[in-house]
Formats: structure tokens, C-alpha cells, sequence
């Protein structure tokens, strides 16, 4: 008799165990899946925000955010273009993550003595901006289909 109830009790720690590992998993993978999710949003977010040398599209009403501007010392990097529109974007979309739509009137300005690279551009935002909520939104309502229909 006492054997048995060191087996039920044995058993009932295994399933605990067994219990406590599959919600571990299953936690581990919401994390992963969030994870993934903010990547997206992310990159969504980068591609979505418009940067020119020049001002805001003619026609198109918009409200303007603030400055955004980095210093950097002078280096082949640091006078990129592609460099420089990827760190105004991500100055700006750390300033006005729900936002900033454009960067405009973006200017380059190396120091008189060479040494520093100055990067700046106006953030903005379009009255009518149903783009950055179509691009967070566009995968909701698909259904996959297991057989591919």
C-alpha cells in the first residue's frame, strides 16, 4: 500500500512537471510571436516615413513635429545619404512614433575644420495620413486556408 501512494505521488509530480513545461512553451512562444510582430511594425514604420531635400508635396496639408538633428564625426559613414535618412528616421520615429509621416528640408553640414557631419531635417505630419494605419493593419481579416483556397 505505502508503494502506491509513493507512485501516485511520483505520478502527480510528473504531470506538474510535464504541466509547468508545455505552459513555458507556450509562453516562450507568444514572446517569440510578439517579438516578431514589433519587428514588422518596425520596418513598417521605417519604410513608411518619407524623407526629402526638398519641402512637403504641394497640396497636401500637414503639421510640422519639430527638428530632428544628430552630429557625428566626419567619416565616410557619416556622409552616407543612406546613412543619414536611416538615423533621421530613426530619431523621428523615436520622437513621434505614432506621428511622423516625412522628414523635409533635410540638410547636411560638414564642420569648417572637416571634423563633425551635421545631419537635420524637419519632422512632419499630413492632416490626412491613413497610410502608416493601413500598413499596421494590413494583415488583419486574412484567413490562411490549410488546403490553400
Amino acid at each position: 500500500m505505502r508503494l502506491s501512494g509513493i507512485g501516485k505521488s511520483l505520478a502527480i509530480c510528473v504531470a506538474l512537471s510535464l504541466s509547468l513545461s508545455a505552459c513555458a512553451a507556450i509562453e516562450a512562444q507568444r514572446k517569440a510571436e510578439e517579438a516578431k510582430k514589433q519587428a514588422f511594425v518596425h520596418r513598417v514604420d521605417m519604410a513608411h516615413i518619407w524623407v526629402t531635400t526638398g519641402g512637403a508635396p504641394p497640396g497636401r496639408g500637414y503639421d510640422v513635429l519639430g527638428p530632428v538633428t544628430y552630429t557625428v564625426p566626419f567619416s565616410p559613414d557619416a556622409i552616407d545619404a543612406q546613412k543619414q535618412q536611416d538615423k533621421l528616421k530613426q530619431l523621428g520615429l523615436k520622437k513621434w512614433p505614432d506621428n511622423i509621416d516625412a522628414l523635409i528640408n533635410e540638410k547636411t553640414h560638414v564642420s569648417k575644420d572637416g571634423s563633425t557631419v551635421t545631419v537635420s531635417a524637419t519632422a512632419i505630419q499630413y492632416h490626412l495620413s491613413t497610410d502608416r494605419y493601413a500598413l499596421h493593419h494590413m494583415n488583419e481579416g486574412i484567413v490562411a486556408s490549410p488546403s490553400g483556397d
